[in-house]
């Protein structure tokens, strides 16, 4: 009987294919790819960010490479490159995609193409403009930085980095951006500071076609009514009278209202829960809470309307409220161009309310 049963294990045996992984060893992990433009026409500069293992890890001890290869496709200049080093380039572990802002101007889903129909490469991949290029986003070194390339992922997570200023894009949603009707793109732009970096300042676009860069503030509202989860600051009145609230809990519930034989509107509401963080002066707890909440109601109402007619200004629509039409009247090419007509025109009617929970002093 054993005699049977080790036979029988041999041929099982014998019958299995051994591992086709390669080893860890044997493979250069890429972290991060760049894309620049060129003087040449047509021709790109794809850079990789590949990470160098290390056996101590540390604060400022992250070790990477940067390759660069000039070619008329990302495809064509990654093989190039693969020629370059001595092991297998792996892309299981690249997280995030940097583009130069002089592509901007092109077309860029024939640019993400090549990322979206790669199957090694994550749809949950960051997607942000290299400013002033792509690659010297990537070359720069950062001195907290403990793996290489992991500062600027967990800049964009948003369980790690919660500012209301940090805006952050996936390859997948950027995608459905590009060729959707009734949404626009929008990228956040990553600029070397010093040994960090900084992300507060966005593009936005119309379609494919770039329109222009949010300063600060702009991508904080932008960033606020898109991720309502985000804890933000409000901030009231002037001078001696200025105080700062933090928005713990924000909902916003927009509403395209179509009137007969009226003017189309949007109806805005929005609802947000904090405290009192920062104050120029002595605030009494419950006594002038009422007054406060009705002054940050105002700024809040006036700052969110400023922000959407900047957003019609420029004829671009990342919020979406084009899809939320299409969902009421049909996707058809006759509602698309009507909905074209009618953004740009739209009345805007904003309503706040804002809660505070106190005044955050304890005596």
């Amino acid at each position: 009987m054993n005699r049977i049963l080790t036979l029988l294990l041999i041929m099982e045996l014998s019958c299995m294919s051994g591992c086709q992984l390669l080893d860890v060893d044997k493979r250069f992990f890429v972290v991060a790819i760049g894309i620049d433009h060129t003087d040449e026409n047509g021709v790109y500069l794809v850079s990789v960010k590949l990470a160098i293992p290390s056996a101590q890890i540390g604060a400022g001890r992250s070790n990477f490479q940067i390759i660069s290869q000039k070619s008329t496709s990302v495809s064509e200049a990654i093989r190039i490159i693969q020629s370059l080093v001595d092991k297998k380039l792996d892309f299981a572990q690249c997280r995030v995609i940097v583009i130069d802002k002089e592509l901007l101007g092109e077309n860029q889903i024939d640019l993400m193409k090549w990322f979206i129909k790669r199957p090694d490469i994550q749809g949950v991949a960051y997607v942000a403009v290299g400013e002033p290029s792509a690659k010297e986003a990537l070359s720069w070194r950062v001195k907290s930085e403990r793996l290489a390339g992991n500062a600027v992922v967990l800049a964009f997570n948003e369980e790690t980095n919660r500012s209301p200023y940090v805006m952050s894009e996936i390859l997948n949603d950027y995608y459905m951006r590009l060729i959707e009707n009734g949404i626009d793109p929008y990228l956040p732009i990553i600029e070397p500071f010093d040994s960090s970096f900084k992300i507060n300042t966005s593009s936005v676009f119309k379609g494919t076609k770039f329109k222009a860069v949010l300063n600060r503030d702009e991508t904080r509202m932008l960033n606020e009514l898109l991720n309502p989860k985000v804890t933000t600051l409000i901030n009231v009145g002037k001078g001696k009278n200025q105080f700062y609230i933090s928005a713990e809990n924000m909902k916003t519930d927009m509403k395209i209202v179509m009137p007969k034989n009226k003017k189309p509107y949007l109806d805005v509401h929005i609802k947000v829960k904090g405290f009192i963080e920062e104050s120029n002066k002595t605030l009494h707890q419950d006594i002038e809470l009422k007054e406060y909440e009705k002054k940050a109601s105002i700024i809040m109402s006036s700052r969110t309307k400023k922000f959407l007619e900047r957003l019609q200004e420029l004829n671009v629509d990342p919020l979406g409220l084009g899809l939320n039409y299409q969902a009421k009247y049909g996707v058809t090419k006759k509602v698309i161009d009507k909905w074209e007509e009618i953004y740009p025109k739209l009345e805007l009617r904003v309503k706040s309310e804002v809660i505070l929970k106190g005044t955050g002093t304890m005596y």
